[in-house]
């Protein structure tokens, strides 16, 4: 449990912990050994709500990068890709998969979207044949992370643009729906195009 997460005004601590319940309870879903691919840009965000030991004791024995072609030998039941849904990621997933049928003994396949599910990209699976392949194919709201006792980041690509607004007031209900009414938010946004002004 991080401590400093408790001492603000809103216990942020509590979001941090919704997000790792969601977490625990999809990789119970996935019964036996796991390994881990993941989308390179979504380890910075995974490293702040949930550490190796989390994960050790949900039984995952390996964790890699998503690359093209052969995955690395793992000795799992079950290989979990957390990946953004991006079309050209769906392409390299299917890749992998596909070198993982032909490699030996039959693995359970799972796939989490971070942070939205998206048709596009399972219709690209299906496209690529490897669709039904997947045992669980879901999403993963990893939008807003605690970084300190006040403050929080949108983990969102989007967040500068029409649709990324929308999502703030989703995840100000949120805050209240975990925490209660807060009294004064304070929002600074940062652009890095503003950067280059």
């Amino acid at each position: 449990m991080a401590a400093h997460l408790s001492y603000g005004r809103v216990n942020l601590n509590v979001l941090r912990e919704a997000v790792r319940r969601e977490l625990r309870e999809f990789l119970d879903k996935c019964a036996g050994s796991k390994a881990i691919v993941w989308d390179e840009y979504l380890t910075g965000p995974f490293g702040l709500i949930a550490q190796y030991s989390l994960l050790k004791e949900h039984e995952v024995e390996k964790m890699f990068t998503l690359k093209g072609s052969r995955l690395p030998a793992a000795d799992v039941k079950n290989i979990i890709f957390f990946v953004r849904p991006r079309l050209e990621l769906m392409d390299i997933i299917a890749e992998n998969v596909l070198s993982e049928d032909k490699r030996g003994p039959a693995r359970d396949f799972h796939i989490l979207f971070v942070p939205r599910r998206s048709l596009l990209c399972e219709q690209r699976l299906k496209d690529l044949g490897v669709l039904g392949s997947f045992i669980h194919r879901e999403e993963y709201s990893l939008d807003l992370i605690p970084f300190d006792g006040d403050l929080l980041s949108m983990e969102s690509e989007g967040a500068f643009k029409i649709h990324g607004l929308v999502m703030l007031l989703v995840w100000t209900l949120e805050l209240f729906r975990t925490s209660g009414v807060v009294q004064k938010i304070i929002w600074n946004f940062f652009s890095p195009s503003a950067l280059l002004q």
